[in-house]
């Protein structure tokens, strides 16, 4: 029964541990993400919408994906 909790501690450290890695390369990468989307995007959405949008995108695929892979794996 410890080993489930140390099993399942680990998971959520890493998968706390990939949303950070992947929020900080998301924000170092932002500026032009963001640039290149005020192009491209209407001008009625401002900068700082279009940043949360971007991240709000990122976070919520990177997370999916990370859960259902972890979800289906073999044990």
């Amino acid at each position: 029964m410890g080993e489930v909790t140390l099993s399942r501690r680990l998971a959520v450290f890493a998968f706390w541990l990939l949303g950070f890695g992947m929020g900080s390369i998301g924000y170092l990468s932002l500026p032009s993400i963001a640039s290149w989307f005020a192009e491209h995007v209407p001008t009625f959405l401002n900068q700082s919408v279009i940043g949360a949008l971007v991240a709000g995108i990122i976070g919520s695929a990177v997370s999916t994906f990370t859960v259902v892979t972890w979800a289906n794996r073999t044990s």
